[in-house]
């Protein structure tokens, strides 16, 4: 049974289709059995045909083109019904002609169609790649006379040559060599075929690639070009062991010191690989001198026996050696191979030095290199101990010193290398030696946390050099001082006993038990104080005057405190005159601080060298904690040397959690009412650099009484004693800040308005307060004035009113008829003979000669008379500051204005035309006037003041699109400046039609008239119909297609755009007019209540004022309450209900979800952290664990660069019971498990 295979160009798989099935099946599709009886050749033919008659300009089955289906006509005229591929088109059947090397069969399918040469798999790879990979010569040949390219490079950059020499397919090299191939190219990590046949052992491949080179150019340059990072094909021999190809490269010229990139030989490389054969070729038969091989190195000078030693070979390090290699040579850190075998501890490459050696290797001991380290040095470093001993076998240097001074015993004893240190100990190594820190290794065994007694060596040596028990370092510490300074007990102990002194000090005048109570080391300090010169020591000081119980107060150690009190120790205080307490409070140790105060009471209210008590020191400090105790435990509110009480360190420091501390503390009004010489009073400190901390005092001058916050009898008191103390001292004043001015009143108010604080103006505390302000004399005081210029209103409302019946319209009245007497006889329009004119005319003389009110223009004109001198006044007291003020301009026009209206109907000064105009001006601006004088009335105010907010955005946004309107409104004025008659014959046929040029006129004929009437169509005001449509009908509009563009563009930019922007800009800035506005307006009833106060006497301002005020916010408000609705506001708003009905600080729902949340985290956390101790105790408890305090004391561990010289951080490595450990985590493993 036969089988059609059709598969698509380019599939790569051929899995089961409908196109792959028995021809029996095929049989009832006509289709397929013309197919299937068609030769190779008609199909082909016929489908070049039907693409020929198709017109198609892409060849069909072309280079570019992978898929080529088309519909075929068979020999019988019949048109196949579907597209199909030809199998011959697979791109997997010519690649497996390529690599099974079918040469027939290709040259068969490469003569139908030699497009098909250039297939290429997804690897990239052509035909001749596959063939040449797989060792068909002939194939190769046939493909390259077709016309295949030689040089073409797969995925990888191989070309056919690459892949040949990696098969070590001689014929196919032979071939390409012959054919021209690239010799040199290159792939993706540049190497060339003769490095690919190196590195894959293809001999006779890189053979056959030499000798071409050699044929062409007589010699062969190949053999020395660099390939990845400057790699030779000899450095890849090298690499690869490979000595024939070494043999071959070096017998054709190749250069056995040409170095790499980081300048490595092949000598390097060789060394490096630990390959014997080839150095050994290349030493003997390379034709290089070993002298100059030996002395040739890379860029960090690491020579051949370098490289070999890194490599750890001693069979290779042997060869070196007996061949002459230099055991000397150094790298740039002056590194000799020693040094580097000892680094690695290659113990056999040691001996394999000194066997080779012979004589020499007794001078390379005592090399040092960069650092000054022998190679003794490096062996005891890495805590290489039988390195170390056979060293000092032979002869190795026991007490040479490194650039730091450290002798290979004080290494051992910094790095915890145990064994290498008793070695050093046992072989006479001198213990006295000191590094440059003054050190000897002793104190680096110690830092370790080992203990002398339990090192038999170290005990000798101790008894043997007594002295190092006490040797001080350059800082003056004994090794007693680090073993107590990281609470090392069993060190102390071992200490203690051997005849350490415990009173040792160093360079500050600090001995080991101010390091102990300083870190916290209870069980050190307990055992210090419990050795026979415990009681000299407890109360020494050292070059500050501190005690060891000053710092353990300092850092806040509890218990050592407790400790140190017990023992006896004094309360002195340091060369600053600061206690205990103060080193306690300045470091918010709470509990630390409440030890001092319960046992020493009398320093609660001591005071250092500056008058600083630790109320002082802990508020400067922000340590809230401590703040609270002390004024709980009734700490004195006292002024330091700089005349500062507590909170005036904390408002100068801006530390809110102490200022907080304060303020919610029980004695908060004696604080915040206590003198202060930078502020006044601390309230004016908190409201310029704490607003939030003052907003918390004001909340609690608001208290409540009653049984519920609904009930009648309900009532809110506020407390009014932080903005207005009683009996301010003003004897802590600062002399330097002391005005010859006097102080205005309302200091609080004014500064919340200067630092623009509206929260706290507007707070309800402020808000009653000011209504009591008013409620006593503002309302009283400024209603008279408001009423004084309420009768001035009246007055000339009266005067404008009346003389525009009595006096305005009978003079419009004259004009008309002269007017009219003048220029009717011209047109014959009027006949001046009628009675009802004279009537008229009669009339209005008569009304003309009205005599005007002579007492109303008095009252006037003494009104105005007087406020300009008010307004001479306040320009005197102002200066340049009353020019600032726009209301004054209007104020000075006003006044003027309203006065020559007046006197102008006494006089003939002035026109009547004049006189009326300026009439209009000041009858608007004192109405407008009148309106400012409300912003200081509290409820309608703040509707003035939001007004005026507006209106200054309103006028910035018509400045800014001015431009707009001018443009169009020249426009407009250009375009229809005046209507003109049409051509049209039909306009002149309508029926009763008037020809007169007074109808032709447009409101654009001027441009004034065209500005305004342009501003009136921004506002909707188009009256589209008469002044546009109709006009265009009946073509009256001298350019009516420009018209009609401009109009568009006016409604789209102006109408619609313009307007939406300006309605929106109004919107947005609502908000902030809104929030601007209630500032604004409360600070004009500040100053306005200031400007009150420093007016009226004093023995006035004392009778009125109060210290509080009730409020009743449930009982109906009468009229001595609301002050006729003028009062500021409200002050028991729904924030006030919420914080006195809840007894808590005015947060957010969402800020309370958020402590609820956090509060029951922390809760959780902490059943977790009890279960885990719990655990924990019973873990060490099964484990027979022995107590910290046998092993390692309590406190923090050292900080800071000597913990880090003396290995405070590192990992202990003391020579404690370490296989007991190993069992007891196994044990704490399997339990666990």
């Amino acid at each position: 049974m036969t089988v059609v295979d059709v598969e698509p160009e380019g599939s790569h798989a051929r899995g089961p289709s409908i196109l792959r099935r028995s021809t029996k099946r095929w049989d009832k599709m006509a289709f397929f059995r013309k197919l299937t009886s068609l030769s190779d050749e008609e199909p082909m033919a016929l489908l070049k045909k039907r693409r020929s008659s198709a017109g198609s300009k892409d060849g069909f089955f072309s280079r570019n083109s992978q898929v080529r289906c088309a519909t075929t006509v068979v020999p019988g005229g019949e048109e196949l019904p579907q597209d199909v591929c030809n199998i011959n088109d697979s791109p997997r059947r010519l690649i497996k002609l390529a690599v099974h090397g079918d040469q027939a069969e290709l040259e068969r399918l490469l003569c139908q169609k030699p497009e098909r040469l250039f297939t290429v798999d997804p690897a990239g790879k052509t035909l001749l790649h596959h063939a040449a990979e797989n060792g068909h010569a002939l194939t190769v040949d046939l493909l390259i006379q077709r016309g295949c390219d030689i040089a073409a490079k797969e995925a990888e950059g191989n070309t056919a040559l690459h892949l040949a020499a990696i098969g070590d397919h001689l014929n196919v090299v032979q071939t390409l060599i012959a054919l021209n191939a690239p010799k040199c190219a290159m792939n993706n990590l540049l190497e060339t075929p003769m490095h690919i046949s190196i590195r894959f052992s293809s001999i006779r491949s890189l053979e056959c690639i030499i000798n071409a080179c050699v044929a062409a150019a007589g010699t062969c340059k190949l053999v020395n070009m660099p390939g990845w990072h400057g790699k030779t094909p000899l450095h890849v021999a090298c690499l690869m062991n490979s000595l024939e190809s070494v043999k071959l490269l070096i017998a054709h010229g190749a250069d056995p010191l040409l170095g790499c990139k980081s300048g490595t030989s092949g000598y390097h490389v060789a060394a490096a690989r630990s390959a014997d054969d080839v150095l050994h070729y290349l030493l003997n038969e390379a034709g290089i001198e070993k002298e100059k091989a030996f002395h040739h190195v890379d860029e960090e000078k690491r020579s051949v026996l370098h490289w070999a030693v890194i490599r750890g070979s001693p069979s290779t390090v042997k060869m070196l050696i007996e061949n002459g290699a230099p055991l000397d040579a150094q790298m740039n850190d002056g590194s000799t191979p020693l040094h580097l075998a000892c680094t690695q501890g290659l113990m056999p490459v040691v001996m394999e030095m000194f066997h080779s050696s012979k004589s020499g290797f007794g001078t390379i001991l005592a090399k040092k290199d960069a650092q000054g380290m022998s190679p003794l040095h490096r062996a005891t470093m890495f805590d290489h101990q039988p390195l170390a001993a056979f060293l000092l076998a032979q002869g190795a240097p026991i007490n040479d010193v490194d650039t730091e001074g450290r002798s290979p015993l004080i290494l051992a004893a910094a790095q915890g290398s145990w064994e290498v240190m008793t070695l050093f100990l046992s072989s006479g190594a001198d213990p006295t030696i000191r590094d440059t820190l003054g050190r000897n290794y002793l104190h680096y065994y110690v830092s370790q946390g080992c203990s002398p007694e339990c090192s038999e060596p170290t005990r000798k040596c101790i008894a043997k050099h007594p002295s190092l028990l006490n040797d001080m370092d350059l800082s003056g510490c004994t090794p007693l001082h680090y073993a107590a300074q990281n609470g090392f007990i069993r060190s102390s102990d071992s200490l203690m006993s051997l005849g350490a002194s415990v009173n040792a000090k160093n360079k500050v005048q600090q001995s080991p038990l101010h390091f102990a109570a300083a870190h916290g080391r209870y069980n050190t300090v307990r055992r210090l104080l419990d050795s026979s010169k415990g009681f000299n020591i407890i109360n020494e000081t050292d070059n500050f005057g501190r005690t060891p119980l000053h710092l353990a107060a300092k850092s806040g150690h509890t218990n050592v405190v407790q400790l140190l009190m017990s023992k006896g120790a004094l309360t002195h205080r340091d060369y600053a005159g600061q206690t205990q307490l103060h080193y306690a409070a300045e470091n918010n140790y709470r509990e630390t601080a409440r030890l001092f105060v319960e046992q020493y009471s009398y320093l609660l209210n001591s005071t250092d060298r500056q008058g600083n008590t630790a109320l002082h020191l802990a508020s400067r400090s922000n340590a809230s904690k401590t703040v609270d105790y002390l004024l709980t435990a009734g700490a004195a509110l006292l002024l330091n040397a700089d005349n500062q009480c507590p909170i005036d360190l904390a408002i100068q420091q801006k530390h809110q959690e102490a200022a907080t501390a304060m303020v919610i503390h029980k004695r908060w009004k004696e604080i915040l009412t206590h003198p202060s010489a930078a502020y006044g009073w601390p309230v004016l400190g908190l409201i310029e650099h704490l607003p939030d901390v003052m907003a918390t005092a004001l909340d609690r001058c608001i208290t409540h009484t009653g049984s519920h916050p609904k009930a009648q009898d309900f009532l809110v008191t506020y407390d009014f004693s932080l903005l207005e103390p009683e009996d301010m001292d003003c004897k802590y004043a600062d002399p330097s800040k002391v005005s010859l001015e006097p102080e205005p009143s309302l200091k609080a108010l004014n500064a919340m308005v200067k630092h623009g604080r509206s929260e706290l103006l507007d707070h309800g505390v402020c808000c009653s307060y000011l209504n009591n302000k008013w409620a006593s004399y503002g309302l009283y005081v400024h209603g008279f004035n408001v009423a004084l210029y309420a009768g001035f209103l009246a007055l000339l409302t009266y005067l404008v009113l009346s003389g525009v019946q009595n006096h305005l319209i009978p003079n419009l009245k004259k004009v008309s008829f002269e007017n009219v007497k003048a220029n009717s006889p011209a047109n014959d329009t009027f006949d001046l003979d009628d009675l009802r004119m004279e009537q008229w005319w009669m009339s209005a003389a008569l009304l003309g000669h009205h005599t005007p009110n002579r007492p109303v223009i008095g009252l006037v004109c003494i009104f105005t008379l007087f406020n300009m001198i008010k307004e001479l006044i306040q320009l005197y007291h102002q200066r340049w500051l009353y020019f600032r003020d726009f209301t004054n301009y209007l104020e000075w026009f006003l006044y003027i204005s309203a006065t020559e209206f007046a006197l102008g109907g006494c006089n003939l000064i002035i026109s009547w035309e004049t006189r009326w105009q300026l009439g209009a001006c000041a009858i608007f601006i004192a109405w407008f006037n009148f309106m400012l004088y409300l912003q200081r009335f509290g409820l309608m105010g703040v509707y003035v003041v939001m007004y005026l907010g507006v209106l200054k955005t309103l006028l910035r946004a018509i400045f800014v699109f001015a431009f707009l309107l001018i443009a169009f409104t020249l426009a407009f004025h250009v375009l229809i400046p005046l209507m003109v008659y049409p051509s049209n014959p039909d306009f002149y046929m309508k029926p009763h039609l008037l020809i007169d040029i007074t109808m032709l006129r447009t409101p654009h004929q001027t441009f004034g008239h065209s500005l305004l009437r342009t501003v009136s169509m921004m506002l909707g005001d188009f009256d589209m119909i008469t002044n546009y449509i109709n006009p265009m009908v009946d073509e009256t509009l001298p350019f009516p297609g420009a018209t009609y563009i401009f109009i568009m563009v006016f409604i789209g930019t102006v109408s619609i755009l313009l307007m939406n922007l300006l309605i929106g800009l109004a919107v947005g800035d609502i908000e902030k007019v809104r929030s601007g506005a209630n500032l604004r307006r409360l600070a004009m009833q500040v100053d306005l209540h200031t400007r009150l106060e420093s007016k009226l006497p004093k023995w006035f301002l004392k009778r009125i004022s109060t210290k509080e005020d009730n409020y009743y916010p449930n009982r109906r408000s009468n009229f001595y309450t609301k002050k006729l609705w003028f009062i500021t506001r409200d002050p028991y708003d729904a924030a006030e209900k919420h914080l006195l009905t809840d007894g808590r600080a005015r947060y957010s729902s969402a800020q309370q979800a958020e402590f609820c949340r956090h509060r029951k985290k922390m809760k959780e956390a902490h059943v977790k952290l009890d279960k885990q101790y719990e655990l924990l105790r019973l873990i060490v408890q099964k484990m027979d664990i022995n107590e910290e305090a046998d092993q390692l004391d309590e406190g923090l561990r050292a900080k800071g660069p000597e913990a880090l010289l003396l290995g405070a951080d590192r990992k202990d490595r003391s020579n404690w019971k370490w296989k007991m450990w190993d069992a007891k985590l196994k044990a704490v493993r399997a339990f666990q498990a």
